[in-house]
């Protein structure tokens, strides 16, 4: 699959020398290997999926002028395999599963799934650009819910899924290693395939996938070079621009795979209170740097040429945000629509930006420009008491840097309360789960325990840095966020933990 993307793909921005201008057509005979390797090892194929993720912003030209990213041609290869072998052998097929056993292995996820998908189907309607309201519900919305399906269908076993977490952790490495050749080569901040922002979001959905690892009780042959692999995603984040990850979403996901890895009651209370009290005098005694660092990093860090930090813009982005919400907030503007009701493109061009005068609107940065039709009103702070804000310096800000705003602003209240039940029930089934192990004898309860920790440290990770960020609705971040709840999904069923209260159950033994 990777030879048949890079033949002939003149998306890719890397040099790949003579590969990207080689006539597609010779790329096709790769394309045939994967599917008939995909026909032989289908759950193999489903669990490598995710080293695919990245790449969206490069997409490959499948017919004509069709482009799909490499993650979406995998998976729908993937689709019409599985499809194509139910239909031959029926009965025969070993992932065949009926509905109701499809039904009872989502549990009480499905109805607010099914809440999320109807209130972004009905979004699409009210879309501006309905365009691209259509495209983000293909790759951000059916993509991934379709991937679900596959990895419930696909993978029975804990070598299945832990191919699939370590691909996940593989995808993260693999940005890390370009990341840091780029840094070497260039000595100055990197962007790799997108910015700095986008590989703290990956990182946050991969690296704790390691770090669960390292802290779990199973053989040191697979925790030592996990350990060892960790340390490029290190070097990375320290030269990332980055600040949600690295000094918010990382040293919380930390401490909470470092408590879960202490099982013993008394020595976590003990050592908590320490840490406690060693953190309070550390505090009191430092309090004055620590808090000028506070100030330099989080509230005044990252300033422009005209002094307004990333801070006072993600205000003003909220402000736009609860303006929007405040006039529509039943049903949202639509997926990937936020741009089209943001900002004013005949105000753009006056500030004289230089990509602009360079590519005009047909610049990536304001594409926008001509696939959103002009609207009745914009809600971009562009002036607070009379003074501009600056906001028009920037005005492809895509999406209000903040994840439950975003779905807000995107599918309306019913998508959000449905996106908030997803979250509940991933963290209530992660509890069920380790309540479950704790109290039961199950095979290889400990390669199931730092599976289920490192998708919830995952999504934790997404949480924190979507408190400030998009972790969600973009089509690399959808796919980690699905894959991580269909994890916890399979676990509970390879367990055995039932679905009617089983903490209850628990209890009773």
């Amino acid at each position: 699959m990777a030879l048949y993307y890079v033949i002939g793909n003149q998306n890719i921005k890397f040099s790949l020398g003579p590969m990207a201008h080689i006539n597609p057509w010779f790329a096709l005979p790769f394309l045939g290997i994967f599917i008939a390797l995909c026909w032989y090892r289908l759950p193999f194929a489903v669990a490598l999926l995710p080293l695919a993720l990245p790449y969206y912003l490069a997409p490959k030209d499948v017919i004509r002028s069709a482009e799909f990213s490499p993650a979406e041609i995998v998976l729908w290869i993937c689709v019409g395999v599985a499809t194509l072998q139910l239909l031959l052998q029926r009965q025969q097929w070993p992932y065949r599963l009926s509905w109701s056993e499809l039904r009872q292995r989502t549990g009480p996820f499905l109805w607010p799934v099914v809440v999320f998908v109807l209130a972004a189907l009905i979004s699409l309607a009210v879309a501006s650009s309905q365009r691209d309201a259509l495209r983000a519900f293909r790759q951000e919305i059916l993509d991934p819910l379709l991937y679900v399906v596959l990895i419930l269908l696909c993978l029975r076993s804990r070598q299945d899924l832990g191919r699939l977490l370590g691909s996940l952790f593989a995808t993260g490495l693999i940005i890390a290693i370009m990341a840091i050749i780029q840094y070497a080569m260039f000595q100055k901040t990197y962007t790799v395939y997108g910015s700095d922002p986008s590989v703290g979001l990956l990182f946050d959905y991969t690296v704790p996938i390691g770090l669960a690892i390292v802290f779990s009780r199973i053989s040191w042959k697979i925790r030592l070079p996990v350990l060892l692999l960790c340390i490029p995603f290190v070097y990375s984040l320290l030269h990332n621009d980055s600040r949600g990850s690295a000094i918010a979403a990382f040293p919380v996901v930390l401490l909470f795979i470092v408590i879960l890895a202490i099982r013993n009651r008394k020595v976590l209370l003990v050592g908590g209170a320490i840490a406690i009290v060693v953190a309070v005098a550390g505090y009191g005694v430092f309090h004055h740097k620590v808090n000028q660092a506070i100030v330099d990093t989080v509230i005044n860090g990252h300033k422009d040429t005209n002094n307004v930090t990333t801070l006072q813009r993600r205000i003003y982005l909220w402000q736009s945000a609860e303006a929007m919400i405040h006039d529509q907030p039943l049903f949202g503007y639509g997926l990937d629509n936020w741009i089209c009701h943001y900002a004013d493109p005949r105000v753009v061009p006056n500030i004289g930006n230089k990509d602009y005068q360079t590519y005009g609107p047909n610049s990536p940065e304001f594409s926008w420009m001509q696939t959103c039709p002009l609207a009745s009103h914009y809600y971009i702070v562009s002036e607070v008491n009379g003074k501009t804000t600056h906001m028009y310096d920037e005005p492809g800000l895509s999406h209000p840097h903040n994840i439950f705003l975003h779905v807000w602003v995107s599918i309306g209240i019913f998508g959000l309360l449905a996106f908030i039940t997803i979250l509940v029930l991933f963290f209530w089934l992660f509890a069920a789960i380790l309540r479950y192990l704790s109290s039961h004898v199950v095979e290889q309860s400990e390669h199931w325990r730092w599976m289920a920790i490192g998708s919830a440290a995952a999504m934790l990770a997404g949480l924190i840095q979507g408190m400030v960020d998009s972790s969600f609705l973009a089509q690399d971040l959808s796919f980690c966020f699905w894959l991580l709840v269909a994890t916890l999904l399979v676990i509970r069923v390879q367990i055995g933990l039932p679905w009617s209260n089983p903490f209850k159950l628990q209890r009773q033994k």
